[in-house]
């Protein structure tokens, strides 16, 4: 994939920008790793952004195979659903406001377009309801279904915004491809350094946020969403303030006038 699909952004940020977008995709990880650990260790054997582990779940359960062992399959339906419906609210969202696009006649570069931060910020009031109802419930395990489903949406939703950055092998939500790409791009020295530091950070903060998660459910339960929630908001507001749309400029690197 690495090799395949090219880095919109590279042919004219600069470093630095280059260097935020990258930690901003590692933000979001982060916080899909936290919401995948609290969701199964707290639903079941259910995810709730990889839904390719939520397929093979899905056939152990609808095989008869239930709790504690295996599934439940409600639940894995309402994430495959519900993340599949997020993914879909997405792109309205982006065509909306796809004039935002660098276009070759005005010469706008996005390193970070409006509408992919716009379609997070849909994401982050998912989020914030998740979290409002975790905190309020008496047993958010009691809460499943609602929670799975909202949950899945947000992650649905944003992992179809990212799509449109254009990033070599990275979703902050599915690493399989990244995993392949960072291996074989090592194994066949195709990557760059700054391509593997990119592929590798993602998946550490994905496997970080995952403990911080589970830290979280045994320290701190109520407030387990609380980071998830911080960093996505984070991220929209880093990406909003360092990523301006700007003139677009030659190689990267070079100097350009800011966007009127």
């Amino acid at each position: 994939m690495s090799d395949r699909v090219v880095d919109r952004a590279a042919a004219h940020a600069t470093p630095a920008e280059l260097a935020v977008r990258d930690w901003l995709l590692a933000g979001l990880s982060f916080a899909t790793g936290i919401y995948e650990a609290i969701c199964f260790l707290t639903f079941g054997k259910v995810f709730t952004a990889a839904q390719t582990g939520n397929l093979v779940l899905l056939g152990i359960g609808v095989e008869g195979t239930r709790q504690p062992a295996g599934p439940n399959p409600v639940t894995v339906i309402i994430s495959l659903v519900a993340f599949a419906a997020g993914a879909a609210l997405a792109t309205p969202i982006i065509k909306a406001f796809d004039g935002d696009k660098e276009t070759p006649d005005e010469k706008i570069f996005h390193a970070w377009p409006r509408r992919v931060t716009l379609a997070l910020a849909v994401a982050l009031i998912l989020q914030a309801a998740f979290l409002a109802v975790w905190v309020t419930a008496a047993s958010p395990a009691s809460l499943a279904y609602t929670l799975m489903a909202l949950s899945a949406l947000a992650l649905g939703l944003q992992a179809n915004a990212i799509r449109g950055l254009h990033v070599p092998g990275v979703s902050t939500t599915a690493f399989t491809a990244t995993y392949i790409d960072l291996f074989s791009g090592l194994a066949t020295w195709s990557l760059t350094a700054h391509s593997a530091r990119r592929l590798a950070t993602t998946m550490v903060s994905m496997a970080a946020g995952a403990f911080l998660g589970d830290w979280m459910l045994g320290h701190a339960h109520r407030y387990a969403p609380v980071v998830p929630v911080a960093v996505t908001a984070a991220v929209i507001a880093i990406a909003w303030l360092a990523l301006k749309p700007r003139a677009a400029s030659g190689p990267a690197g070079q100097q350009s006038l800011p966007a009127p």
